[in-house]
């Protein structure tokens, strides 16, 4: 099976799982705004794809610490993308001002656990990949 084949279904899978939790939350209908969300979850999806073979490499090469790299990769892409999101509305949430420093910490430390969680989650989508190659 080609490396890029899962990065392709499991970025594919990302991409829908994430456009619905942000549709969820986003106000019905969905302000013009939505659509750079939608251009963000597109670019971590491209992201996903990227990443996902490098992580089917370090586990079948057993690359030491490869837990703790995830972990530090998907801190790292929360931090951009809350930099990105901070870049592309520094005014924050319309009508409320600019966010005050706390709060920008606590987006800042939020998206980096949202985005370990999600490398985690795709480090084991590659563990569940390479276990279902073993059986077929």
């Amino acid at each position: 099976m080609d490396s890029k084949r899962p990065g392709f279904y499991l970025a594919c899978v990302f991409f829908i799982v994430w456009l619905g939790i942000l549709y969820a939350g986003a106000d019905h209908p969905p302000p013009p705004g939505f659509l750079l969300l939608i251009l963000l979850d597109f670019f971590a999806a491209w992201l996903v794809y990227r990443r996902a073979p490098t992580y089917l490499n370090w586990l079948e090469t057993l690359k030491k610490n490869r837990l703790l790299r995830v972990l530090l990769d998907g801190v790292m892409a929360g931090f951009v993308f809350a930099g990105m999101v901070m870049i592309l509305n520094p005014n924050g949430e319309p009508g409320s001002g600019p966010p005050a420093w706390h709060q920008m910490g606590a987006w800042w430390a939020v998206l980096g656990v949202v985005g370990a969680c999600n490398a985690l989650l795709i480090y084991f989508c590659c563990f569940a990949v390479l276990r279902f190659r073993e059986f077929s």
